[in-house]
């Protein structure tokens, strides 16, 4: 039995592909082996490999995934480390895999990770039936929203016959990833097919990934054993003209998008909880705790069961503190001013809009960002807080300003929902107090990791 793979991939001369692969066994055993491939024209690599069978071990699970190597045969860059390319195994059966590069998400971006150990997705093999004629789609669907699933449709009967009433559902294994194995015995012929999403509970089509037709041929020979077609990103539409970063109208969150405040908001936390015979928290509580503005910060900082009362009481020693300590550590994320100040020079409105107390807001912004922000607003008694669109709104009021080209940029799912609110587009940053992951499980859609990708 073979394992046979082929990816596109330009290479410079002395650099080499190699298949970083793993095989697992149900017991948990791991075998891990490199192959090296081959290019007849320095860019479309393949290898062919024998599977390997242990006697003790029973491989039920290969994961793997590409890397690029220089002449002694050091890394020097990798697929996505968090890419997922595993899949259920049979060491009886033959496997093809006609792959193609899972770029990282910041080399997109312009960025270059450094390679580190260790940064491998952890290897989890999903349970599906193989049969002796199959092919496995698999899909990355990150940008989901709560009630929605991926399923195929396609030109042969057994995958719909392009009627979207007899979609193929696919299995979720985690991580937004989508697996569905099929029986293609019956096929011998060119298939195309997309993937969709639809509606759980109504059981219905909802939409169509965006561009042309997959496609993918079929022989007697190809289609014995195990076909595996990785999609790699669900092809979510491309953005409108509004979403390429060239708004009239910027409204920023404050902490943790403009300004890193975590220090200065944790030591005043911990004031104010020391003051009361309270435990301090630590700074990764404190992280944890913000976004919906400061009572909430303080209601989860103080232990289970203390009364209203005293917490209105933390709730005011804090707030005292924090207008005298704020910007004892407090400072703008490297690049926040002077993307502040082109965006100025451009001619854009800009406004903060923060769920931190309103004088906080005014002072921070007048401080760190003078000329810079045409309104700041914070949090008030008379206005809701985000994520209801009360605030931005009125920062939009404000500056004469229309949301249909404005954008919202922040760090949080408070503010992501908060757009979602003011039906304006989100910019998510990857600098704050949240991660990628969070984001995308919170349902981020634009992602930046510098302040220059503003402009």
């Amino acid at each position: 039995m073979y394992l046979k793979f082929s990816i596109p991939y330009k290479t410079k001369w002395g650099e080499k592909l190699v298949i970083d692969l793993t095989y697992v066994s149900a017991d948990g055993y791991q075998r891990r082996q490199d192959i090296p491939m081959q290019t007849a024209d320095g860019y479309l690599w393949t290898s062919e490999t024998f599977v390997v069978k242990e006697r003790r071990h029973r491989y039920t699970g290969i994961s793997y995934y590409y890397k690029v190597v220089d002449g002694s045969g050091k890394e020097f860059r990798r697929e996505d480390p968090l890419a997922v390319r595993s899949y259920p195994f049979d060491e009886n059966m033959n496997y093809t895999f006609p792959d193609f590069w899972l770029e990282d998400p910041m080399e997109r971006k312009g960025v270059i990770p450094v390679l580190k150990k260790n940064t491998r997705a952890k290897i989890v093999i999903p349970s599906m039936p193989l049969f002796s004629h199959t092919m496995l789609f698999k899909i990355y669907a990150p940008r989901l929203t709560k009630g929605e699933a991926v399923a195929i449709v396609g030109n042969h009967p057994v995958l719909g016959a392009w009627n979207v009433d007899r979609y193929l559902p696919m299995k979720s294994i985690g991580d937004s990833q989508w697996m569905l194995c099929i029986d293609t015995f019956p096929v011998e012929q060119e298939l195309s097919y997309k993937y969709v999403v639809v509606d759980v509970e109504r059981r219905a089509f909802k939409r169509w990934e965006h561009g042309e037709d997959r496609k993918v041929t079929l022989d007697r020979q190809t289609n014995s054993g195990v076909f595996v077609l990785n999609g790699g990103e669900f092809r979510d539409k491309p953005l409108p003209p509004s979403a390429l970063f060239n708004f009239d109208t910027y409204v920023f969150d404050l902490d943790g998008t403009l300004l890193d405040t975590l220090e200065d908001l944790a030591a005043s936390c911990n004031y104010a909880l020391l003051k009361h015979g309270f435990p301090e928290r630590t700074v990764e509580e404190v992280r944890r705790f913000v976004g919906n503005g400061v009572r909430k910060l303080m209601e989860r900082a103080v232990p289970k069961g203390t009364g209203q009362h005293e917490i209105e009481e933390v709730l005011d020693d804090f707030r005292i503190h924090y207008l005298r300590h704020g910007k004892d550590t407090t400072a703008p994320y490297d690049g926040i001013p002077e993307i502040l100040g082109e965006l100025k020079a451009r001619g854009k409105k800009i406004a903060v809009v923060s769920n931190k107390f309103y004088a906080a807001t005014q002072e921070l912004c007048q401080y760190y960002f003078p000329g810079l922000v045409d309104v700041a607003i914070g949090e008030r008694e008379d206005i809701r807080k985000k994520p209801a669109p009360d605030t931005v709104e009125e920062a939009l009021r404000q500056l004469d300003a229309n949301k249909e080209t404005a954008v919202y940029i922040g760090d949080s799912d408070v503010d992501i929902q908060t757009a979602r609110n003011c039906g304006m587009p989100c910019i998510s940053v990857l600098w704050g107090f949240r991660d990628r992951e969070f984001l995308l499980e919170h349902g981020a859609t634009m992602m930046i990791y510098s302040p220059s990708q503003l402009i």
